[in-house]
């Protein structure tokens, strides 16, 4: 008691202070002032700040601010609470008062293409200590007019009105209030000279303001403002001190409201390296820590939701998790750390399905909003949240009183929400999303009615630029969709097309919602095309859907996840563009869109490889920074496979990414640059149709799509022309069906169960007879009478292929085949997409024991494979200087493998053949124990010629993962992939299974032959499936036969080149295939590249 009556005479002996007092008297009264609230310090618990602040209060009010003081620090005794009164200042994170950031999330329903729900949570204060805030603040006014600039009391006086402006604009929403908190605290920030240790209290606090202005306005000039700001209180923060993690998640929360907006990657990683800061700087057991990990938490989530990277939602989950578990039962904030696991838990049950994590996000939001009185700012929040939830376990479950108790909770949220608020249109989007929900299990239509209402208002109150733009009218497109399959009034079509394309082509939002949002636009314009003119052939959705593909599938994103949107979103989309292309005559622009859309993750390596001479000689030194990004790039590229670090002074797996993605947005800004140099437009943009033509300068590349009922095949001439050949019986689903087919035959041949299943095959009787002298003749018209051919079930599949596909093509093309004949057979390289890739083109034909019966393809041409037509130009085949140097790997008795005996006679059978030839001295052969990995990894970079005899496994689901299986381990194709091998030939895989891919990612070509091309082999042979040991030598010793020249002696129609060498290596076989089981023999061999 002693001890605060004689603080309370210094501090009322400051109070005699006044302006007209001179400085050395002001200075005095102030030391012994100063001299009492360190004493009190030492032996309360009342800081130095608020003792500062009681020493400048009029003696009248001194007993009332003490007691507020003395009641609050009760407070913190029992919850813990950050020591802050907010007649002091914010000096804690902007969030445990009334600072909180908004927490949004993309929130998708089980129609994972149609409705976004958006979920909200924010931290809070609620004050109610002021009687008479207006009163309040006149008397702060008056305190700041009557005290001159310099003196010590000055920076108190705004800083305490912005509280009160700040409290006021919080209760009332009068934007009057935000902008003189502002002006009041940006006057403190300009009375506090650097060096003050307040200073980075009064700069967070600013910058606190500044977002809540734009929260409100949505200016891009107040978010960066908040940024710079509190990115300053941070930095003049000595890390020991107690206020750094408080300014650090502060800090986190801007970057991520920034990430809101724009999306831009460097922001997010921002805030998870701020906010990560935070929580290592403060120890277990601090009131704060539950904070830090909640804001932790959300920027996982966002990064979760823009990525899809699962272990992010974990890591939110777990940290929120924690957040409540540290927080007492009593403590204020315990429904905001509720509310926000619960969020996560139904973010993650739309990812994963699993119940329980539905059930957790209903059994922790509810507790939420029964803690959380009407009338707090965040009720509204809660009870959106909560009622998201109970929709989205209506959709599972299909129970009633779910989706009732979804509008129950929703409805209030909006009725509590004013007009003017930021969470007014989200609340309204959800709860429009609930009632048509309601209708489409009720369809009363006042259900649909009021949802397009709804929506129309979110859309009204949301800004063009803003992040949920386009998921606003994403949604009210799909409403109106619907009310127009009901009632069938145009009107409702038309402003769902409008709905679509505006999301689809909205310069903000999440590309993965635009992506969808055009394929609704692609199927509303259909649906509307049954019941009126549509223009079809505009080709704008497609267009727009194909251009959204980097952004899809970014490069920025985790290897594997950019497989998974392949995978789950891309889909089919790109050959149903190519197919509208093609009925709209658009051949060129369906190529183009063709090659965009098919092997985009090796386009993706292949541009980060790319030559940059022309950028060389006009700008070196931009060509050498982006060089040496594309290369850091390039070494993350498959960050689990990573030898080197992408950034040294990065430790954590965390870092590693984050340091990725800043060489990503580097990469992007830099191409920005680029493209503004005159000449330099189109540079590393998708090749058009002038470049890719360059692929087939000799040769006929056949590009082959099927999508629903349209099968088609665009062949590519010489003359750089396209010709369009339709195949009206063929569909989608009966190449499926024709591949379950062929690998059920394959499977029961290898199981020794093929060789009874009898099949017939009837020959088209009208081919007519080939004109071409040197080529095989067709079959002649087999009359009538002619009896039906008996063939195997392989045969019959092989030959169904040839009749309905290849034959067509043969004879479509038969003018452009001769004239690429010069005294041998033409080359026609293969490029089928979707189910088509697994089909054996190379090997269509009709395989009779009847030797006048037999035909197909190779008695025409030479065929090879590719999975790009990009893959054609970017390795194209340095002349041999001199002998090539061969390396050549064999693997008879592999550890943990099945023996491969006959890679020693393939080895024999090789080496003989260079004994003949005189090339012996040219070849390195790596036996058994000699190959390991890092020595074949080392040799490949040295060797034109490659020859690997090994076992080979495709693996799935991560292709990534396909490898060769060497003495001491795998060489998977991840580690080929990081390879550029400026010798290489080409390079024979005599393993099984290289070329077989994996028939979810078919477009991908994610095989080990692939692999080969694209770490720079341009020709390379693979097998389609498994090859039979006794087979593989026969075949190698005919191939270098040819290759070496000395088999080409007698055969007058080989070109030295490997698609040719393998063609006539192959030919013995071939003819020996009376029965479908010698076809295995032969037909898993394939050619790729040039």
């Amino acid at each position: 008691m002693e001890s605060i009556l004689l603080v309370t005479c210094a501090l009322h002996r400051t109070t005699r202070i006044s302006p007209s007092d001179t400085p050395s008297k002001a200075g005095e009264m102030m030391s012994e002032s100063r001299q009492a609230e360190e004493w009190m310090t030492d032996t309360a618990e009342i800081t130095e700040e608020e003792a500062l602040f009681l020493s400048e209060l009029p003696a009248e009010k001194f007993d009332e601010q003490l007691g507020q003081l003395r009641e609050q620090h009760g407070r913190v005794a029992q919850h813990g609470s950050p020591r802050v009164t907010s007649n002091v200042g914010e000096r804690t994170s902007e969030g445990y008062q009334l600072n909180h950031p908004m927490e949004w999330v993309i929130d998708t329903t089980n129609r994972a293409d149609e409705e976004a729900t958006i979920c909200t949570a924010k931290r809070f204060e609620t004050d109610d200590q002021a009687a008479d805030i207006d009163t309040e603040i006149e008397e702060l006014v008056h305190d700041v007019d009557i005290t001159p600039d310099g003196h010590p009391s000055k920076p108190t006086y705004p800083c305490n009105l912005k509280i009160s402006y700040h409290r006021r604009f919080e209760h009332l929403g009068e934007m009057v209030d935000i902008d003189k908190a502002i002006e009041s605290q940006r006057q403190v920030v300009n009375f506090t000279p650097d060096g003050h240790p307040n200073k980075p209290m009064y700069l967070n606090n600013l910058g606190i303001s500044h977002l809540r202005l734009f929260e409100r306005l949505g200016e891009m000039a107040d978010i960066d403002k908040a940024i710079e700001l509190k990115r300053q209180a941070v930095d003049l923060t000595p890390d020991d001190h107690p206020d750094k993690p408080g300014y650090l998640t502060n800090l986190g929360t801007s970057h991520r409201t920034r990430f809101e907006r724009l999306g831009e990657m460097v922001d997010i990683d921002k805030a998870i390296e701020s906010q990560r800061q935070a929580v290592d700087l403060t120890l277990d057991g601090h009131p704060n820590k539950p904070m830090y990990l909640n804001n932790l938490g959300a920027s996982h989530l966002r990064l979760f939701e823009h990525l899809g990277e699962m272990a992010d939602i974990d890591n939110a989950i777990q940290l929120k998790r924690q957040a409540v578990d540290f927080t007492p039962d009593s403590h204020p904030s315990k429904p905001k750390y509720l509310n926000n696991l619960g969020t996560s838990h139904q973010t993650r049950f739309e990812r994963l399905g699993e119940m329980a994590d539905i059930d957790k996000a209903i059994e922790s939001q509810r507790p939420a909003v029964d803690l959380t009185p009407y009338g707090h700012p965040n009720k509204p929040m809660y009870l959106n949240n909560l009622g998201n939830s109970h929709r989205t376990r209506f959709e599972r479950l299909g129970e009633m009183t779910d989706i009732d108790k979804a509008i129950e909770s929703q409805r209030p949220a909006v009725d509590l929400t004013p007009y003017g608020h930021p969470n007014k249109p989200m609340y309204l989007n959800n709860l429009g999303i609930s009632y048509l929900t309601r209708f489409e299990r009720l369809g009363k239509m006042a259900d649909i009615d009021k949802a397009i209402q709804l929506k129309r208002q979110a859309i009204d109150l949301t800004p063009y630029d803003h992040r949920n733009k386009p998921i606003y009218l994403n949604n009210l497109g799909i409403s109106h969709q619907t009310r127009f399959e009901c009632l069938g009034e145009m009107a409702d079509i038309d402003k769902a097309i409008s709905g679509f394309e505006q999301s689809a082509t909205s310069v903000a939002g999440p590309p993965i919602v635009r992506f969808r949002a055009t394929r609704r636009w692609i199927s509303s314009l259909r649906l509307k095309s049954k019941y009126s003119l549509t223009d079809m052939a505009s080709l704008k959705p497609q267009r727009t859907l194909i251009n959204l593909i980097p952004e899809l599938v970014w490069l920025g994103a985790p290897i594997h996840q950019r497989f998974e949107t392949i995978q789950d979103v891309v889909g089919s989309s790109i050959h149903e563009a190519v197919s509208m292309a093609i009925r709209a005559q658009e051949l060129e622009l369906a190529v183009e869109w063709m090659e965009q859309g098919r092997s985009i993750v090796w386009s993706q390596l292949r541009r980060l490889r790319s030559p940059l001479v022309d950028l060389q000689a006009a700008y070196p030194d931009l060509a050498r920074e982006f060089q040496e990004v594309q290369q850091r790039i390039e070494i993350s590229f498959l960050p689990r496979d990573l030898d080197h670090k992408v950034d040294p002074a990065a430790d954590s797996l965390e870092q590693q990414t984050q340091a990725h993605r800043r060489n990503i947005q580097k990469r992007e800004d830099l191409l920005t640059d680029i493209r503004r140099k005159q000449g330099f437009e189109s540079f590393l943009r998708p090749e058009r149709f002038s470049v890719l033509s360059k692929a087939c300068q000799s040769r006929l590349v056949v590009l082959l799509t099927v999508a629903g009922e349209q099968c088609d095949a665009l062949v590519i001439l010489p003359s750089s022309s396209v010709t369009h050949l339709p195949f009206p019986d063929v569909s989608h689903d009966y190449i499926c069906d024709l591949h379950t087919q062929w690998e059920n035959s394959r499977l029961a041949r290898l199981s020794n169960r093929g060789s009874n299943i009898p099949a017939i095959f009837t020959v088209n009787d009208n081919i007519p007879v080939q004109k071409n002298p040197w080529l095989k003749p067709r079959l002649r018209d087999r009359g009538e009478d002619a009896a039906p051919l008996d063939l195997g079930p392989m045969s019959c599949l092989l030959a169904d292929l040839w009749e309905r596909i290849v034959h067509p093509i043969v004879e479509k093309t038969e003018n452009d085949l001769l004239d690429l004949t010069d005294d041998c057979l033409p080359h026609i390289t293969w490029c089928p997409s979707g189910p088509l890739s697994f089909l054996p083109f190379h090997a269509a034909g009709i395989y009779s024991s009847d030797s006048e019966e037999r035909i197909g393809i190779s008695d025409y041409a030479v065929s090879s494979y590719t999975p790009s037509l990009m893959a054609l130009l970017s390795n194209p085949i340095v002349a041999q200087q001199g002998r090539p140097s061969i390396l050549m790997v064999t693997q008879p008795s592999t550890p943990g493998q099945r023996a491969l005996p006959g890679t020693i006679i393939e080895a024999e059978k090789i080496m003989k053949k260079a004994e003949l030839n005189d090339m012996q001295s040219s070849v390195l052969h790596l036996p058994q124990s000699e190959a390991t990995v890092s020595a074949v990894i080392q040799q490949l970079e040295t060797h034109g010629w490659v020859h690997l005899a090994c076992h080979g496994t495709q693996r799935f689901p991560d292709p990534m993962e396909s490898s060769f299986a060497l003495h001491d381990g795998s060489l998977t194709l991840a580690a080929l992939m990081r390879k550029s091998m400026g010798h290489a030939q080409f390079a024979f895989l005599s393993a099984c299974q290289t070329a077989t891919g994996d028939k979810k990612l078919a477009d991908e070509a994610m095989h080990l032959t692939s692999g080969m091309l694209a770490a720079g082999f341009p020709s390379v042979v693979g097998t389609m499936w498994s090859i039979e040991d006794s087979v593989a030598p026969k075949v190698a010793e005919a191939f270098y036969a040819m290759l070496f020249e000395e088999g080409r002696k007698s055969v007058w129609k080989v070109k030295p080149e490997p698609a040719y060498a393998l063609h006539f290596a192959l030919q013995k076989l071939r003819e020996e295939s009376t029965e479908d089981r010698d076809l295995m023999k032969w037909v898993p061999f394939v050619h790729y590249g040039i």
